[in-house]
């Protein structure tokens, strides 16, 4: 509209040069637009001028006035700011402005319609978003939808935000994984009936458990469903936080174009900190002893070390209670900066003692951690998950401000408040560190298990084969640290009954193949019954099969001769003799048809094994008389004799693979302790 008006103008001003440059007698219409082009240009500028300052006003509307309860604590500690504690949010004014501009902007493509806020973990994403940014848009009379959280299924969770009650989101979540394109609709929806043309904001929090928690086939389904919405919907805005780390992730999938161009939250300058200290002490009335707000802001720096801050005021101001000044010895007894969080899990862990052990403690906090391709997150744990002694635990740490309590999928769920719980307290960061692979293996459990409900438990989606075998084993190693779960059986118990279902039924057509025609290749069916057995579900019907093969098995030579067990058999290398090497202390060679051609005789001990050299003219016996016989196969006299060996000679590696030589060669022999050299020679 702004662009049309200017060119009238410009067309108003054209005329009015050429009347004014023109001598000549105009008639009486062009006399009267003559007249009437001066007041129009003038009123033309002067919307021109108002409809470029109120789209400025639009774009960078002015700060809303936030107010705050006297004697409410302004510091949240570890959790993160809320809307109605925008009054007490301070620090990121640059960022809170930049992110308006551009959701304010025009939003051209669904690139610019999405607002991806990253940093790392404890930069303050949520906090920004939540009380920097919404409470700005819900004062513009923006329609702002609840904030979600995806979690393991991020279609319900998208679903909850749209509906009023849990039925309704079911309703919503069966629409969106049928087809995704449903988003849009239900978003309309909503807009139509909040008032038709306001502009819509969805807020996704954690986005990176896009890929911490949910399988591939929820991510994609959910970022397709919100890249669509976007696409069709020019009044539709969504704001996601996400952790650094985990933008990598998303540049590399389907929906990459709703990443390029994110908000990235730096590190907080000195002045910076010192705003979030002081400025909401001075709302709510709070004081600092002169200097400690300096001394503060340098111990905090930067980094990591904002939700130490934050955990640190927060107990700065429970601690100086009535009198309402945080003073130097106050800091110091709590530890500073550094010292807060870590001494309150102490305090905390120490008045748990008397109930339960350290180990136990750390082993229902590891529940609440998880560790995927990047570094350890959070986790929710439901309360259903835990027995009575570990919800006492868990109730403590919640008391402590440690954990957080809500309510998710219809059910009471914890988590850690930070992650700096398991990030800067040793004890805890000890034990993820030291069960990083475990509770990786937890993380990709639970996928695969998530990808199964989410699938509505299709048999497509369980394991079978060598990844079952993975699972149960993974499986039985969670229960033995008690981090199993109530899902993580039921998935692997469906897998494994649906595998033995599949192993069954193979085992049963082996038996009937076997059954069928044993009499033409018996050999054959001895090999399918025995694989049956091993590696399938061990039928009855099979044992009869076996035994029906071997009834039929067709025997081509029995050798006979040796008193006592044979331990070793080789056939050699160009397939005319075969040789044994038997407890009776005498080594065999023998033809294809079973034929004895002769005893190599000399051992004073058991002969434990034989083999032959490349050329099949020599073969090598070791015995438990400490010795290795080389032998001409040919005449069956004694080569070499190797007496270096000081414990029972059981084997010999020969000539190596590839050699050309007809003499072996004999480097180390292995008895019951240590390998033991022997000797080095060709021969």
């Amino acid at each position: 509209m702004l662009q049309l008006l200017l060119v009238l103008a410009a067309g108003l001003l054209g005329v009015v040069t050429n009347f004014a440059t023109d001598g000549r007698e105009t008639p009486l219409p062009m006399r009267l637009l003559e007249q009437a082009a001066v007041p129009g240009l003038v009123l033309i500028l002067v919307v021109l001028l108002v409809g470029h300052f109120m789209a400025y006003r639009l774009e960078n509307p002015p700060p809303p006035e936030f107010s705050w309860e006297p004697g409410r604590s302004p510091y949240p500690g570890l959790a993160s700011f809320h809307e109605d504690e925008a009054a007490v949010f301070f620090g990121r004014s640059a960022q809170i402005a930049e992110a308006m501009r551009r959701l304010n902007g025009v939003g051209a493509g669904p690139q610019e319609r999405l607002l991806a806020v990253i940093g790392a973990s404890g930069s303050g994403k949520s906090s920004l978003v939540q009380a920097g940014i919404l409470p700005r848009l819900r004062a513009q009379r923006w329609n702002v939808l609840p904030v979600l959280v995806p979690g393991a299924d991020p279609v319900g969770a998208l679903a909850r935000a749209l509906a009023k009650d849990q039925a309704q989101a079911d309703a919503y979540a069966r629409r969106i994984r049928r087809d995704g394109g449903e988003l849009l609709a239900l978003l309309r929806g909503i807009r139509r009936e909040s008032g038709g043309s306001r502009r819509t904001i969805l807020v996704v929090d954690q986005l990176e458990e896009l890929v911490t928690l949910s399988g591939d086939r929820d991510r994609t389904l959910f970022l397709g469903a919100l890249r669509d919405a976007l696409h069709g919907d020019r009044h539709l805005r969504v704001v996601a936080t996400l952790r650094v780390e985990f933008l990598g992730d998303l540049l590399n999938g389907e929906a990459a174009e709703l990443f390029t161009n994110p908000l990235a939250l730096g590190a907080l300058g000195h002045q910076d900190l010192v705003e979030i200290i002081e400025r909401p002490a001075e709302a709510s009335g709070f004081r600092f002893e002169d200097g400690l707000v300096q001394h503060i802001a340098t111990d905090t720096g930067s980094g990591d070390a904002l939700p130490l801050l934050a955990h640190l005021l927060q107990e700065l101001h429970i601690r100086a209670g009535a009198r309402g000044v945080a003073t130097e010895e106050d800091y110091r007894a709590l530890g500073g900066v550094e010292g807060a969080l870590a001494r309150h899990a102490d305090q905390v862990t120490a008045e748990l003692r008397a109930e339960a052990d350290l180990d136990r403690i750390l082993r229902v906090l590891l529940r609440f951690v998880t560790v995927t391709s990047g570094d350890a997150t959070r986790r929710r744990v439901r309360s259903a998950e835990l027995d009575a002694r570990d919800r006492h635990i868990v109730d403590a740490f919640v008391d402590a401000r440690l954990l957080t309590s809500d309510v998710h999928d219809g059910g009471p769920v914890a988590q850690v408040t930070h992650e700096a719980l398991f990030r800067q307290w040793a004890p805890l960061r000890q034990q993820v560190e030291a069960h990083t692979e475990r509770l990786r293996q937890r993380a990709e459990l639970e996928r695969w298990s998530g990808d199964w409900e989410g699938a509505g438990r299709h048999p497509d989606y369980l394991l079978t084969g060598a990844r079952l075998t993975t699972a149960e084993r993974w499986l039985e190693t969670l229960r033995e640290n008690g981090q199993g779960t109530p899902e993580l059986t039921a998935f692997v118990d469906a897998s494994r009954r649906r595998d033995h279902r599949f192993l069954h039924r193979v085992s049963l057509a082996i038996a009937e193949y076997v059954l069928a025609g044993v009499g033409e290749h018996p050999e054959t069916a001895v090999l399918l019954t025995l694989a049956a057995l091993e590696e399938c579900e061990p039928v009855p019907v099979v044992r009869g099969a076996l035994l029906a093969a071997l009834a039929h098995s067709h025997c081509s030579a029995v050798l006979t001769g040796h008193t006592d067990t044979v331990r070793n058999l080789a056939w050699s290398p160009d397939g005319t003799l075969v040789a044994t090497a038997s407890r009776d202390g005498i080594a065999r060679l023998w033809d294809t048809d079973g034929g004895l051609v002769r005893e190599l005789r000399g051992h004073l001990g058991m002969v434990e094994m034989a083999a032959w050299s490349p050329g099949s003219r020599r073969l090598a016996t070791a015995s438990r008389d400490h010795t290795v016989r080389v032998w001409d196969a040919g005449s069956g006299e004694t080569l070499l004799r190797f007496t270096d060996a000081t414990d029972v000679v059981r084997g010999w590696p020969g000539a190596p693979t590839g050699a050309t030589s007809p003499r072996p060669r004999v480097t180390a022999s292995y008895g019951s302790g240590r390998p033991t050299p022997v000797a080095s020679a060709a021969g």
